[in-house]
This record gives structure tokens, C-alpha cells and sequence, in this order.
């Protein structure tokens, strides 16, 4: 497969809305999916857990292939024999998706259903896969709706890679789009709080030119908005098929190689999130 979107999956309902997801995704990008389904077998590993007495139960291996199959059958019916494919992984699902990843287009990851324990099932997956793997992830959240494709952009070159696949996914859905920027007036602005805005926005529309060209049926809007970006993107997230950003992450740690508006998406978000990182990086 030259391109491919790689989609992690499980048993759950939202693992499924993953699944459905990529493979829209693929038809209208015409690529191919791929399917992990990792799972982790303690008995292979024991009696070194240390736990006298205790020898885990045996994996249900036959019901995660069918998993698999199940889900790539799905790809094949929409796209065609040749464009679904599968791995059952005995790893955990991060390190996974992650072996996999290098060659796909984008990454495709379900969350679990918002509770007080969000961020820790967040931090397991769907946070290490958009910090760590080399293409787009989509983490999928909320209801599947229509709506706009909501970017948001700080003119850094994150965030012009963001710009791109917002136009990209706007072109394949046929949904409008926003380009937010969001900024916070300051006492010290050598101009007035109204000029430093129009300027914003003039710098905006110029710096969506060459993707109105490029995408001439893309019905875009620039949006010039005060306020702190993670909670205002999280506000359009309401009514958005999508919202995109840039990874804008620094650091060794796992956690800080996203910068905070993404993580803020990540967690609170009601629509899918896009997070779009530079290969190079």
C-alpha cells in the first residue's frame, strides 16, 4: 500500500467510530486502511509479576482476531479487497500503532466516553500517539456530525501544516472552513486594540491566498479572536466536523512534546481533533 491510514481499534463503541472515521477518510483520499489491534499477555510474562498464587487468564485471542477481522472486512467492502489490512499486535496500543506508523498518511485513534477518568486513558493512547508519531493524528471524540472544518493558526510553520490538511479535509468533505487566530490585547500594543486587529485579520487573509488558490472550492473564513486559543477552539469545537491544529510541542518528556492547546483539544474537545505534526520533526 503507497498510502494508507492506520487505525487503532479495540472493543469499544469508540474504537468503532474510529474505524468509520479512517475509512471515509480513505475513500475519499483513495487510500488504503490498516487495522492494529494490540493487546498485552500477561500470562507470556508470568511468574515474573512476583504475585504468589496468581497466574493470569488466558488471552482471548480468537475474539481479537475476530476484532481485526471484523474491522478490516469493514475497510474492504467500502474500498475494495486490496485496501484493507490487518494486525493483531501482542504490545500495548500505543507502541503498536507507533510501529506502524512510520509510512501512514495519517494515525486514526478512538477515546473513551468523557468521565473524571478521561485523562488517564487519554494519557495511555491517544496523548502518546499524537505526541510521538511521525504524520496527522485524528483522535476522534464526540458524536459524528456535519459542520466546519475549524484550524487554528499562530503563523508558525506547525501551524502552516495544520493550514494544509485543514483545506485538504475541507476539499474532501465539502465542508466550510474557519481559520481562527486567537490573540490576547495587551496595555503595552504601540497601536489601538482596533488597528493591531484589522492588522491581524488583513495578515490572515493574505496568508490564506495560496490555499484559496489551491483549493478554490473550499468556502473559507478568517477569524480573528481574543482570547486564549485551547479554550476558544474547544468553543467551536461544539459545532465542528473537525478541529486542527499543530503539535507545537517541545522537550523530551512524552507529555510536553504537545503544546498546551492541543492537549486542552484533546481532552475537552466535542468534535475530532487533529493534531499535525511536521515529519522533519
Amino acid at each position: 500500500m503507497d498510502k494508507y491510514i492506520l487505525v487503532g481499534v479495540d472493543d469499544t463503541p469508540e474504537s468503532q467510530r474510529a474505524l468509520h472515521w479512517a475509512v471515509e477518510a480513505a475513500e475519499g483520499r483513495g487510500a488504503a486502511v490498516r487495522v492494529v489491534r494490540a493487546y498485552l499477555n500477561e500470562l507470556s510474562r508470568w511468574p515474573a509479576l512476583g504475585v504468589e498464587g496468581y497466574v493470569p487468564p488466558p488471552m482471548p485471542l480468537d475474539k481479537y482476531q475476530g476484532e481485526v477481522e471484523a474491522a478490516v472486512q469493514y475497510a474492504r467492502d467500502r474500498l475494495g479487497y486490496e485496501c484493507g489490512s490487518g494486525w493483531l499486535a501482542n504490545n500495548d496500543p500505543a507502541h503498536a500503532i507507533l510501529t506502524e506508523a512510520g509510512d501512514a498518511d495519517v494515525v486514526v485513534v478512538g477515546t473513551r466516553s468523557r468521565n473524571k477518568m478521561s485523562a488517564v486513558v487519554l494519557g495511555s493512547v491517544a496523548t502518546s500517539v499524537a505526541a510521538k508519531a511521525p504524520c496527522p493524528v485524528v483522535v476522534v471524540r464526540g458524536e459524528r456530525r456535519t459542520g466546519p472544518v475549524v484550524v487554528g493558526t499562530d503563523g508558525s510553520a506547525q501551524s502552516d501544516e495544520a493550514l494544509a490538511f485543514g483545506f485538504e479535509e475541507a476539499a474532501r468533505t465539502g465542508q466550510p472552513l474557519k481559520v481562527v487566530y486567537c490573540w490576547h490585547p495587551q496595555d503595552q500594543h504601540a497601536d489601538s486594540i482596533e488597528n493591531t486587529q484589522g492588522l491581524l485579520k488583513n495578515w490572515l487573509a493574505e496568508s490564506l491566498a495560496p490555499y484559496l488558490d489551491k483549493y478554490p472550492t473550499v468556502r473559507a473564513q478568517a477569524l480573528v479572536i481574543e482570547g486564549r486559543a485551547g479554550a476558544q477552539l474547544v468553543e467551536l469545537s461544539a459545532t465542528a466536523s473537525l478541529v486542527v491544529v499543530g503539535s507545537r510541542g517541545r522537550g523530551g518528556v512524552a507529555g510536553l512534546l504537545l503544546g498546551s492547546v492541543s492537549q486542552s483539544l484533546l481532552h475537552h474537545a466535542e468534535s475530532p481533533v487533529a493534531i499535525v505534526r511536521r515529519r522533519e520533526d
